[in-house]
């Protein structure tokens, strides 16, 4: 029997794994050729914690508009932990219900995506990003 959390469960089972598809396919590394034909990457700053939840989101937003999919994210909140370690609670708003989300993340401008989700899950609130880690628990 499928109680109403878990037809709400459903929805995020299935923005997960997109939000991962998303950010392994959203962005490059820059390199620069050496004398000896050899690539170097070169190593951007790490973004800060606005930026980086700028990004994010707008990478999900877009993702899912280009597959035909309503669901939007938003209102980040974001803090980092160490250089280029962030995590971010945000909104997902699909059909008028918005529910809330925690993220944990690493700035990966020398891979094929420039964001590496490393955890994501539901939370109950998240109107900031301590509010949403509280929920856990």
């Amino acid at each position: 029997m499928i109680t109403v959390k878990r037809a709400l469960a459903l929805p995020t089972a299935a923005l997960v794994p997109m939000l991962a598809i998303v950010l392994f396919a959203g962005g490059s590394a820059h390199k620069a050729a050496g004398a000896n034909g050899a690539s170097r990457v070169s190593a951007p700053a790490t973004p800060s914690t606005t930026t980086f939840a700028a990004e994010f989101i707008g990478v999900t937003n877009q993702y899912a508009k280009e597959h035909g999919d309503t669901v939007q994210a938003g209102d980040a909140h974001c803090v980092q932990a160490a250089a280029g370690r962030y995590m971010c609670s945000y909104t997902v708003k699909r059909n008028g219900t918005s529910t809330c989300h925690l993220m944990q993340a690493r700035w990966t401008p020398d891979r094929a995506s420039t964001i590496t989700v490393t955890l994501a899950g539901r939370t109950a609130r998240c109107t900031t990003l301590r509010e949403a880690i509280q929920t856990l628990g």
